[in-house]
This record gives C-alpha cells, sequence and structure tokens, in this order.
C-alpha cells in the first residue's frame, strides 16, 4: 500500500484530529506528544535489546568486550555489534528525548 501524502501532512492530519476530538489544545502539543511517544518507544525497545544481552550472557557490555578479545566465536562478534549499536541508539533517543522534553511547546 502506498500513500501519495507526504509524512507532514499524514502527522498534521492525525494532529488535527488529536485537536478536534480535544484531546490536545493546538496541533503543536498533539505533535509534540507524538513525538515524545515514538522517542519513548524507541528508548525502550533498545533497553529490552540491551536488557536480553546482558541477560544471554549474564555479563555487562564491558566485560563482555573483555573477554571476548581474541577469541570471539562469530556468533558472539555478531552479538557484540548488535550490543553496541543498541547502546549507541539508545544513547542517540536518550538525548532526542531530553530534546524533546527541553522544547515542550508553550514554553
Amino acid at each position: 500500500m502506498a500513500y501519495n501524502a507526504l509524512p507532514t501532512t499524514i502527522l498534521n492530519q492525525v494532529a488535527n484530529s488529536m485537536v478536534a476530538t480535544q484531546r490536545y489544545a493546538t496541533q503543536e502539543e498533539a505533535l509534540w506528544h507524538l513525538a515524545l511517544s515514538a522517542v519513548r518507544s524507541k528508548t525502550a525497545y533498545y533497553r529490552r535489546r540491551i536488557r536480553g544481552l546482558e541477560q544471554k550472557y549474564g555479563i555487562d557490555f564491558d566485560t563482555f568486550t573483555a573477554r571476548l578479545q581474541n577469541q570471539a566465536t562469530p556468533s558472539q562478534e555478531d552479538d557484540w555489534l548488535a550490543w553496541r549499536s543498541a547502546r549507541r541508539m539508545l544513547s542517540d533517543w536518550q538525548k532526542a528525548y531530553q530534546d524533546l522534553r527541553n522544547a515542550r511547546p508553550g514554553q
């Protein structure tokens, strides 16, 4: 299914609908809450990925990294790359969350 509308058009339609149902006072407030929800979802996702790898190996990333020195299996290398990526993405999404919190509409 292809959409012919621009992403901003779709977001504006959703925001306008939320304002029309009096869920939010303004379109900006609705968009801010939608963005905040999306960012929270991403941070939760990456936390779960990290927690899953911590549980799988029973150690944190730094300890895992030290243990792999010159003896990692291909599977462990794949997990290490996924773990490193999840940590970086979590950090990026946490920064986005803080930036978004500081840019709250009406302030």
